[in-house]
């Protein structure tokens, strides 16, 4: 993961003398609504293809024991059918973090999940997996542009099950991991262009 992080900050760090409307910046509305601090840069390599990453961070507990915490990086490559920062784009990503989610029931998941039992139990691990999207932006202004961004891939997560009761809690406790398909992006994100022309 730490090799990952520092491959995008030193192509960040290679790209940003580039010319107009090369840097942007966002922050997804979406993710605010569920209490997520999330940012996001992004870079231009030539005029179809962009690097850029997100990163969110969620470290609430909701009410007495309910928990959605997690944490996660996204760098992600775009092509950009008709040019950079305009229009549709197709990404393929990486995405790893952590989590600890539980003391709530979510009703759609079923018996044989590998969450199946969040109403008693935290679930806390790590997860890194890669994926696929596709997304479209709007443009505003001449700074300004609204991004809607899909995306979903498979993850391995490599967790835990902690007992939300403190009685019940051992001294340690064993991994398990899973391979899943997950959602990997659902955006619905501001997006500010430096130095553009438009």
């Amino acid at each position: 993961m730490k090799k990952i992080i520092l491959s995008l900050m030193l192509a960040v760090c290679c790209c940003v003398e580039s010319s107009a409307q090369q840097v942007a910046v966002k922050s997804n509305l979406l993710y605010w609504m569920t209490g997520t601090i999330n940012a996001g840069g992004e870079v231009a390599l030539s005029k179809h293809s962009t690097l850029g990453g997100t990163f969110n961070l969620n470290p609430w507990t909701i009410g007495a024991d309910n928990k959605i915490q997690h944490w996660f990086i996204r760098p992600e490559y775009r092509y950009w059918v008709t040019e950079k920062y305009t229009r549709l784009f197709f990404g393929v990503h990486v995405i790893g973090g952590g989590f600890q989610v539980g003391g709530f029931r979510i009703p759609v998941i079923g018996d044989r999940s590998p969450f199946s039992n969040l109403k008693e139990n935290y679930y806390k691990g790590k997860f890194f997996g890669v994926g696929a999207s596709i997304g479209y932006q709007f443009y505003i202004s001449p700074h300004w542009n609204l991004e809607l961004a899909a995306g979903a891939g498979l993850a391995r997560l490599k967790h835990h099950t902690e007992p939300v009761d403190p009685s019940k809690r051992k001294a340690s406790y064993t991994d398990s991991s899973h391979i899943l398909p997950i959602p990997t992006e659902i955006g619905f994100s501001f997006v500010y262009l430096f130095n553009s022309k438009k």
